[in-house]
């Protein structure tokens, strides 16, 4: 079983988020706040604000996770409670492997959780994270679902 944790919430588009998955192994993606910003502001402009902070974690987690397919079962730490079932749906919507190959739980990660502690590495610039999230991938991945295909970038 995988662990996925969250440093530095999505909402706060002052600061980086990294989101890493670990278990024996580990993987660490960033987002750039500046990419939060981007993203933030292409909701804005279609009229869909409050869709920001979900849909670009999900979209984070997919790349997590597709990078990582073997993991099997994952468990996400919960991060947004009461919305780990469209979690979920827009992660199956934004990748069919996902959905297809990987079993995927909610739970509480712990602070002695490997991928808590990896996340804090990256967020604090000790570790490296493995992948650096843009603005362009996170919002082709968005583009797969019926709110995002709704979305206009300029």
């Amino acid at each position: 079983m995988y662990q996925i944790d969250q440093s530095g919430k999505i909402e706060q588009t002052s600061k980086d988020t990294v989101l890493c998955l670990a278990n024996n192994e580990w993987d660490a993606i960033i987002i750039k706040a500046k990419t939060k910003r981007q993203i933030q502001e292409i909701f804005r402009r279609n009229g869909q604000p409050r869709n920001f902070v979900l849909f670009t974690f999900c979209a984070g987690l997919a790349i997590l996770i597709e990078r990582n397919l073997n993991a099997g079962r994952i468990v996400i730490d919960r991060e947004y409670y009461g919305k780990e079932a469209i979690i979920k749906k827009l992660i199956g919507e934004m990748s069919y492997v996902i959905r297809d190959k990987v079993n995927i739980d909610f739970g509480l990660i712990g602070k002695l959780s490997k991928a808590h502690f990896l996340s804090g590495e990256v967020k604090n610039k000790k570790k490296k994270p493995n992948f650096i999230a843009t603005e362009k991938r996170i919002m082709r991945i968005i583009k797969k679902t019926e709110v995002g295909k709704q979305l206009k970038d300029t």
